[in-house]
């Protein structure tokens, strides 16, 4: 049998209620031997790893300590040399977007991820329409992060060494690769779930800028980084193009600020993490 085009890296820390159903989208692929899938529990007190170990094919790691970034490197060393996509455990990836991503990587591309796709099913309005806006904004549709999978090829993967104690491993990622050298692949999109309730979005979007905003101040490059200023020419132009999205374009404002002042005031936990999505209460 021919190796694997390459390997997917899942950390899942306590991922019982959805790691089925991000493994079972791979089933076909692990089986004919064209992906590799490494899942590392890590300081999981539920049936994470049991639950992943009822997949034919994939390999299991447990560790006692909660970290996503040991969880990585955990996965690093177990893969199997060649591209590498790493995916978080409650995303949804098709066995095809998993080949046509690891072969692109294969073919050349340092950094390359499939598209994404917000699925706001049952989420309170203002969590739908924070999204809406999102979905439509190149700068962002452009980038690394904030798809919950991207891939590196071995050239790529070279650009650092073990993954560095870092909150957002994604952006730390992205920050590695020019816009120019992330390819995005026509493929099947990755499956986002997003926070139901708002006080969940308010949450998960505190601990991004907190992280953004800590990593571009110790950089000595000012309070707004590109990446902003980018998202507001897009904001700009979106409603320049749409009127009709400027209630939306408020909310996505407003949800922005409302987290970025709770980023800035009061003491914070190094890990917020949305439960709302995964059935937890």
């Amino acid at each position: 049998m021919n190796p694997p085009i390459g390997s997917i890296v899942i950390p899942a820390h306590d991922e019982e209620a959805v790691i089925g159903r991000t493994l079972s989208h791979l089933t076909q692929v692990v089986r004919e031997g064209l992906v590799e899938v490494v899942v590392v529990c890590n300081g999981c007190t539920d049936r994470t790893a049991e639950t992943a170990r009822e997949f034919v094919g994939v390999h299991v790691r447990e560790r006692s300590q909660p970290s996503k970034t040991a969880a990585l490197r955990e996965g690093d060393e177990v893969a199997s040399p060649g591209p590498r996509i790493y995916l978080d455990a409650d995303v949804e990836l098709t066995g095809r977007a998993a080949v046509d991503t690891l072969r692109a990587l294969a073919d050349g591309a340092l950094a390359a991820r499939p598209p994404h796709r917000f699925e706001t099913r049952g989420a309170h309005w203002t969590v739908r329409r924070w999204y809406a806006v999102r979905e439509r904004l190149p700068s962002i549709s452009r980038q690394l992060w904030g798809a919950g999978c991207y891939g590196l090829s071995s050239a790529g993967r070279a650009r650092f060494g073990a993954f560095p104690e870092v909150v957002a491993d994604d952006l730390f990622i992205n920050s590695l690769f020019t816009t120019d050298e992330i390819q995005i692949i026509e493929t099947d999109p990755v499956v986002v779930h997003t926070p139901l309730r708002l006080g969940s979005l308010l949450l998960i979007k505190r601990r991004t800028y907190r992280t953004q905003e800590a990593a571009w101040v110790e950089a000595g490059r000012g309070p707004v980084s590109p990446g902003q200023r980018s998202q507001l020419r897009d904001l700009v132009r979106l409603v320049g193009r749409e009127p009709g999205r400027l209630g939306d374009a408020a909310v996505y404002v407003a949800v922005i600020v409302m987290a970025r002042i709770r980023a800035r005031v009061g003491s914070a936990p190094r890990w917020e993490r949305d439960t709302s999505s995964r059935g937890v209460a």
